[in-house]
């Protein structure tokens, strides 16, 4: 079962979003912009091309705020009411999931 769902959405002044949900209730409204970036960060820290230690991201039309440390098998993702431990091959999915939302 995958931990987050990702899917896109219109909104009358932001245009199109992208839309993360983690742990049932955490939810992230990203502009296309936004996602784009949050996609190429979780790819180059999967690859080791940014040596980054955490991704953090306040998007425009959310009232949370995308918060990762990177650990050595993948990413912990802190939530209102948990972490959630992502591998790489699931950092890859959201990547790839975000990036097909984008269109």
């Amino acid at each position: 079962m995958m931990p987050f769902t990702v899917s896109s959405r219109s909104h009358p002044a932001f245009g199109q979003q992208v839309v993360l949900q983690f742990a049932g209730d955490f939810v992230l409204r990203l502009t296309q912009a936004e996602a784009s970036s949050l996609s190429f960060a979780l790819v180059a820290v999967r690859d080791g091309i940014s040596l980054e230690h955490e991704i953090y991201m306040s998007p425009i039309a959310s009232d949370a705020v995308f918060s990762a440390t990177v650990q050595d098998g993948g990413i912990s993702i802190a939530t209102t009411s948990e972490v959630l431990a992502l591998d790489w091959a699931m950092v890859g999915r959201l990547a790839a999931s975000m990036a097909a939302a984008i269109g």
